[in-house]
């Protein structure tokens, strides 16, 4: 082997042992890019576990359960439509939420359809939030969060672009009224789904809740006579799919897990056979995936399929 073949095999291999190098100094930004008139649609699965223990610890066998334990389901489709985009990349978006059911106890619910709309800065932060078109009954929670601490798609994009190891950490104290929450991400890799290249994002938070619930069960910033109070801490761990090419979100998938102690108000706990004092661990999944990205359409939110009625049948004349 002379100089020559040694020297191009030798660089051969250096410039091979460098591509890895090269891959992991590609930064990526993960800011959501929007197309006016786009419209996203995506499928929403969560699943909750409740077990219930009296004060000593001992666990709770309530009417209705499976045991000691209550399963809930969540299912839902979300369309979102790109309404428009200023000179200045303030974008409005108008999220419906459609086909929702909650499953608990052998019961399937319907959940009532709405639609929320949300103007988002070129951060990808939202700006403000119209809730008039929201079900009454969910918008006294949805008042309990600050959005502005919030972004468009569901995931909080670091200040500045990341490369593949890099690690950043986000405290959303405030983002819930009650609620403090410290979140740790870290970009893991590159995978291709389907023919989408994304970028693999590990996110980790942990935190604690402190919340009060008036007699008619609606959040309260203050301690409310004959309320309920609930305190506690959770934790949970989800995978994120972020598309490189416009930082949308692909998919996400995760475990959650909370422990709360809830004082009940004299009242109830006169009549409750365990006291004032009740705990309630709860575990569960949540993912959302991508479903279809379209132009937008005026169709209305699809509405439950009636049976036709049987035609009446005349009885025979006696002969």
């Amino acid at each position: 082997m002379n100089r020559r073949t040694l020297l191009a095999g030798l660089g051969g291999l250096f410039a091979l042992s460098a591509l890895p190098a090269l891959a992991q100094d590609k930064t990526y930004t993960l800011i959501p890019k929007y197309t006016a008139g786009e419209m996203v649609k995506n499928k929403l699965e969560v699943i909750y576990n409740f077990k219930y223990k009296d004060k000593d610890g001992k666990p709770l066998s309530l009417p209705g359960l499976n045991g000691e334990s209550m399963k809930m389901k969540i299912h839902s489709t979300s369309v979102t439509k790109t309404k428009s985009i200023t000179a200045d990349g303030t974008v409005t978006l108008s999220t419906q939420t459609r086909n929702g059911s909650m499953e608990m106890m052998g019961r399937v619910t319907e959940l009532p359809s709405s639609e929320m709309t949300m103007t988002v800065g070129k951060d990808g932060k939202s700006l403000k939030v119209d809730t008039t078109k929201v079900d009454p009954s969910a918008t006294q929670f949805m008042d309990m969060f600050q959005f502005d601490k919030l972004s468009s798609n569901g995931f909080m994009p670091p200040e500045k672009p990341v490369k593949i190891g890099d690690k950043w950490e986000q405290d959303m104290a405030g983002v819930m009224q009650g609620m403090a929450m410290k979140v740790v991400n870290e970009a893991m890799a590159v995978e291709r789904i389907g023919s989408v290249d994304t970028l693999r994002i590990k996110q980790t938070m942990a935190g604690t809740m402190s919340l009060n619930m008036g007699k008619n069960g609606a959040p309260s910033k203050e301690k409310v006579e004959g309320g309920l109070t609930i305190a506690g801490d959770f934790l949970g761990e989800f995978i994120y799919n972020i598309s490189v090419a416009e930082a949308r979100m692909i998919k996400y998938a995760g475990t959650f897990t909370a422990d709360m102690k809830m004082e009940l108000p004299k009242e109830t706990a006169a009549q409750s056979p365990f006291g004032s004092t009740m705990n309630m661990s709860m575990e569960g999944t949540m993912n959302q995936t991508l479903l279809s990205i379209g132009k937008i359409s005026d169709e209305p939110a699809p509405k439950k399929a009636v049976a036709p009625k049987k035609p009446a049948t005349k009885k025979p004349k006696k002969s």
